[in-house]
């Protein structure tokens, strides 16, 4: 990593790390040295849909949308990741395929990437980044599973209290339409569950 990267994102990614395995500040050194660093812009793409997924990014603060373009042009917000984690569309990243969303920046933030061979590489090298790896996809797969349950499962109004109590400082600076598209409803409708929410 040739850039000068701050102590704060360097904290944050290795208390992230450590949460699933142990590093010791070899590990860590080589863990980090496969990084790069860049700085995004408020709804810049991470990734586009059409292209394939060839980077995993870390955000250690901000958060990121997930969406697709329907036929007739309208963009469905599929979900929110959240700083502090691991972010890319899975799917084309492992299969190495066209990403069918789109992952877009919702604020402007300093992030962390590695890219897909340079992973693999520290993979073949380094059993504990493969034991990450494994458990980060694992957590994935939960995350993914509670999502289609709470939507199969939970009226829009919890799921955006639910929002709410985990992540005040984000929500409040969704856009409206964005909010609505995730929770599957109008923005009206959105506007007076926000209106019950706050009496």
């Amino acid at each position: 990593m040739n850039e000068i990267v701050s102590d704060n994102i360097l904290k944050s990614f290795r208390a992230f790390v450590n949460k699933f395995i142990e590093t010791d500040d070899k590990l860590f050194d080589t863990l980090i040295s496969n990084f790069e660093f860049m700085k995004v812009a408020r709804k810049e793409l991470l990734l586009e849909a059409g292209k394939t997924a060839n980077k995993i990014f870390f955000l250690h603060e901000g958060f990121a949308r997930f969406f697709h373009t329907k036929s007739d042009g309208t963009e469905v917000t599929s979900d929110f990741y959240f700083a502090p984690g691991f972010i890319t569309s899975f799917t084309s990243f492992i299969d190495q395929k066209p990403s069918i969303v789109n992952i877009q920046a919702m604020v402007k933030m300093d992030v962390l990437f590695i890219k897909y061979k340079d992973l693999m590489a520290l993979y073949d090298k380094e059993h504990k980044v493969e034991r990450l790896g494994r458990l980060l996809a694992e957590q994935v797969f939960i995350t993914s599973e509670k999502h289609l349950l709470s939507f199969l499962n939970d009226s829009p109004q919890d799921r955006y209290l639910w929002l709410m109590k985990e992540y005040p400082e984000y929500v409040k600076n969704i856009p409206l339409h964005y909010l609505a598209s995730y929770l599957g409803i109008t923005a009206e409708s959105l506007s007076r569950i926000r209106n019950r929410s706050v009496k």
